[in-house]
This record gives structure tokens, sequence and C-alpha cells, in this order.
């Protein structure tokens, strides 16, 4: 997406909405990204869940964070495997190699959730999904009304 294109969705967003997500990006709840901003935590729970310029800007943020911050993890990838890897082979506590064992799988998502953010980044797109899932309600609603 162009800057351009980028200034003119957040330009539809209001300096509350702006600076809730920013606050969200830190990690903080609704109901404190609602008392630092002066809303109430239900309206940053409808952005959240019901605004797609907001839902697009708060997921490309998200992404946007998560790219610079996975360039810092990869830089530190060899020196921590180096570290785990002398730990593991100069400890005799078969318990401590295996912990060690799954934190090295988890460390590289081949153990536990996925981590990484996903959601679209368009707001054109997050209506398009919303209106699908809709419309699937309502089919979903009339089948199961139909004998």
């Amino acid at each position: 997406m162009s800057n351009m294109a980028k200034q003119d969705k957040t330009r539809q967003l209001n300096v509350e909405q702006l600076n809730a997500i920013d606050l969200l990006i830190q990690g903080k709840t609704d109901r404190e990204t609602a008392e630092a901003v002066g809303v109430s935590r239900q309206t940053v729970t409808d952005w959240r869940n019901n605004n797609p310029t907001f839902i697009a800007e708060l997921n490309r943020r998200r992404e946007e964070i998560w790219g610079s911050q996975v360039d810092k993890l990869r830089s530190l990838v060899a020196e921590a495997v180096k570290v785990l890897e002398e730990d593991m082979k100069n400890t005799e506590d078969l318990r401590l190699r295996q912990s060690a064992a799954v934190y090295v799988l988890r460390s590289v998502g081949l153990y536990g959730a996925e981590l990484e953010p996903e959601g679209p980044t368009d707001s054109k797109e997050i209506e398009i999904q919303k209106k699908e899932k809709e419309e699937d309600l309502a089919f979903r609603e009339i089948t199961a009304l139909t004998p």
C-alpha cells in the first residue's frame, strides 16, 4: 500500500482511535486503552471488532512491529543456539536437557501456538469478510429452519 493510501485511511480515524491503536499495540487492554483515551471500554471493543478502518490500521501496525522485531530476533538466533547447545551438552540432568529441547522447539514454532499476527490490513477486505460471515450466518439460520 502506498504512503498516500495509508495516510488517507489514517485520516478516517480520529485522534482517540489513533491513540487507542498505539496503546493496543503496546499490549494494553481495552479497559486500559479506553481510560487513557477518554472513551468507554465498550467503544474500544467496538472499534476493535466492528470498525474496518480501525481493524485494518491496527493489523497493519502489528505487522509493522512484528517485522522489525523478527529482524532483531533473527540477529540473535545463532548466538542463542550456541548457548543452548553448550548447556544441553554440558548437563547430565535429563530433565534440564528435555526442558531446553522443548524451549528450542517452542522458539522456532514447532511446538505450541503460532504467534505471528494475522488478519487483513485493508478495511475493504475486512468489510468483505464481515459481509461474507453475515451472509453465511443468515444462510445457516434459514437452512436450519427448513425441514
